[in-house]
């Protein structure tokens, strides 16, 4: 007999069929977006990668080359031993001194700040609650605080200070050692503003009020005991930074003035300032202050050597931008111009840069200069 074929039963059937196959097809492609999604980060950082290197236009002439900053504008760049860390928004890339990308770290921390040393970063989240310490080859450690951190500072011998907000207290410190373990914590009594390690302790600079004005008072500690050890005299300024001296004491960098402390806390000698300030920076018990008097369009270089109470003074008709100490030198930069100055301020040499800059970093025989959204090198001449 000739087999009955179910026509309607067939169509059905094809149907079904067909129904099977767009889901497995939809379950599969939903499949692989929860694998993409889940694994992100790494496939997400090396196409960062190639993005960022692509970026890069390099000119292999005499060693100059342009890097253009993948998520730049708000940036923050240093050195780490030969290799160049630069903070973004959302990630940490380093690269070597040729421009090649090494690394890029990914990081979640919001108003993210870098600290650097000679061989390591520390990174970590204003009002926020993460800090980090990078290595060139790895992230050294991590830590998460119960309160929003104000500031934190990194010693040259890979040491770590967080001070953050207390809920009794005015603030808390606490300080790392080199292996990244919490070894001294501290409520303060007094808000902490700046911290400069020293040997076996710390100087800390707190803010207060006298007489209806901000001054800046220094405390120095030692971690194995809890007593304050000296307390400055108060000094009539805000502090911008504190750096401790090799005999001890202090050297204080403030908003209106600058000065010097003995190992006991007493204030030797200050420097009352011509203008306002606008950089300044430190280096092994040297310093170099730059001012502007805007309406005339000056700007003046002070640099102290020891505990001399007339600084050096060099004058520019111009806003010069920023200033760097490396090996006992002072690099300024000038509009159109970086150029460098012993410490009795003599001039030492003089580099024309085309376009605008608004910092300069030196590592070797090269500068770095770093504009709105990219960092180029050239010959330091």
């Amino acid at each position: 007999m000739a087999k009955t074929i179910d026509v309607v039963q067939l169509r059905e059937r094809r149907k079904r069929r067909k129904r099977l196959f767009q889901l497995l097809i939809l379950l599969a492609v939903v499949l692989l977006g929860a694998l993409i999604y889940t694994s992100r980060e790494k496939w997400f950082s090396k196409f960062q990668q190639i993005s960022s290197s692509h970026s890069n236009l390099k000119a292999e002439t005499d060693g100059e080359y342009m890097l253009t900053v993948s998520g730049g504008v708000d940036y923050h760049a240093e050195f780490v031993s030969h290799d160049l860390f630069v903070l973004c928004d959302k990630y940490i890339y380093i690269y070597d001194m040729n421009g090649e990308l090494l690394d890029s770290r990914q990081h979640a921390y919001s108003n993210a700040i870098m600290k650097t040393n000679a061989s390591r970063a520390l990174t970590y989240s204003h009002n926020g609650t993460n800090f980090r310490v990078d290595q060139t080859k790895k992230m050294f450690y991590e830590e998460t605080l119960e309160q929003p951190i104000w500031f934190a500072v990194l010693s040259e011998d890979g040491r770590v200070a967080v001070v953050t907000e207390s809920e009794t207290y005015a603030c808390c410190l606490y300080v790392y050692d080199t292996n990244g373990k919490c070894i001294y914590t501290r409520n303060c009594l007094e808000r902490l503003i700046d911290v400069s390690f020293q040997e076996d302790g710390c100087i800390c600079a707190t803010i207060g009020a006298e007489n209806g004005e901000i001054v800046t008072v220094l405390k120095y500690i030692q971690f194995q005991d809890s007593d304050v050890k000296w307390t400055s005299d108060a000094l009539p300024a805000l502090c911008w930074r504190v750096h401790s001296l090799k005999d001890g004491g202090a050297f204080v960098i403030g908003d209106t003035e600058t000065a010097y402390y003995s190992n006991t806390g007493n204030l030797l000698n200050t420097c009352l300032y011509s203008g306002t300030l606008i950089d300044c920076d430190f280096s092994n018990d040297k310093a170099a202050v730059l001012l502007k008097n805007e309406s005339r369009r000056q700007s003046v270089l002070l640099l102290f050597s020891g505990n001399s109470e007339n600084p050096v003074s060099v004058s520019f008709d111009s806003i010069c931008k920023n200033v760097k100490i490396q090996d006992d030198t002072v690099y300024l930069l000038d509009a159109g111009v970086i150029k460098s100055y012993s410490f009795t301020g003599t001039e030492l040499s003089s580099l024309e840069i085309k376009d605008a800059y608004d910092k300069i970093l030196k590592n070797g025989k090269y500068f770095y200069l770093l504009g709105y959204d990219r960092i180029q090198r050239v010959n330091a001449g």
